[in-house]
């Protein structure tokens, strides 16, 4: 019976002591705290971040032949958060009652391109016009993406 115990007690020890040692190899060359990217795979792993915003955001409404309220177009202002000079592409999908989409699924998503644009500066007035409107009270969620081109 004793036997057992101290069996079961070298075990946990054991158990214990690898436990201790992974954890203090994991701190010093922990992935974690490591670049996901290295010099010879840079471009598999790396994720850039455009380094501007959009703000102003306006949803165009008009009345549709049946006399619903629809969203057809929105238009915003693209910021340069950036010290350089940046030109963006801007892409936006409505997603409405049971699945649809505008642009429809299988479509491209609506896009604009800015032009360029001066670090810390605004390019106003841009725009994605939708092919297919989508009754205000049916939309379920609107997404909105910036890219740098």
């Amino acid at each position: 019976m004793n036997f057992q115990k101290f069996i079961i007690f070298g075990v946990l020890i054991s158990i214990l002591v690898i436990t201790m040692a992974s954890w203090t190899m994991a701190e010093e060359s922990s992935f974690v705290t490591q670049s996901f990217t290295s010099n010879e795979s840079e471009d598999e792993f790396s994720t850039h971040i455009a380094m501007g915003h959009i703000e102003d955001v306006v949803f165009v409404k008009e009345v549709s032949p049946t006399g619903v309220i629809e969203i057809d177009k929105i238009t915003f202002t693209v910021v340069n958060d950036d010290q350089n000079v940046h030109s963006f592409q801007i892409c936006a999908i409505i997603e409405g009652p049971s699945g649809t989409y505008s642009p429809p699924i299988g479509n491209a998503p609506a896009c604009t391109n800015t032009e360029l644009i001066e670090g810390s500066s605004k390019s106003v007035n841009q725009s994605i016009d939708f092919l297919n409107a989508i009754n205000v009270s049916d939309i379920v969620d609107i997404s909105i993406s910036i890219e740098e081109k």
